[in-house]
């Protein structure tokens, strides 16, 4: 697509998908769950959300890719003991702008 904006990092599409996130048990303040989501790129913004509830004292830290077809969604332990944040459905924000990564010279 010939670019036709300034260069701010203009969403160019923005897509939904849905993923079963994984039973996870930790004990650590923070863990990484890696999960296949095709179609994702490398620079694509990721936003996450779990339609379920989650488990008390687990919250969702960061969610971001920086590998092709995959995510990473950081979950954080505020409890201080082990937790299990059960198996739920995932649901991801895909967007993919323009001039990703936004240049650092932008003002």
């Amino acid at each position: 697509m010939a670019k036709t904006t300034i260069s701010r990092g203009n969403v160019l599409s923005h897509t939904i998908c849905q993923l079963t996130f994984p039973s996870t048990t930790f004990a650590t303040t923070s863990t990484e769950v890696t999960l296949s989501c095709p179609g994702v790129k490398a620079t694509d913004k990721i936003q996450v959300q779990i339609d379920a509830n989650m488990t008390v004292g687990v919250g969702i830290g960061n969610a971001y890719t920086t590998t092709d077809n995959q995510i990473i969604v950081r979950l954080l332990n505020l409890t201080g003991a082990s937790v299990t944040q059960a198996a739920a459905t995932l649901l991801v924000s895909v967007k993919s702008c323009e001039d990703s990564p936004i240049p650092a010279a932008v003002v």
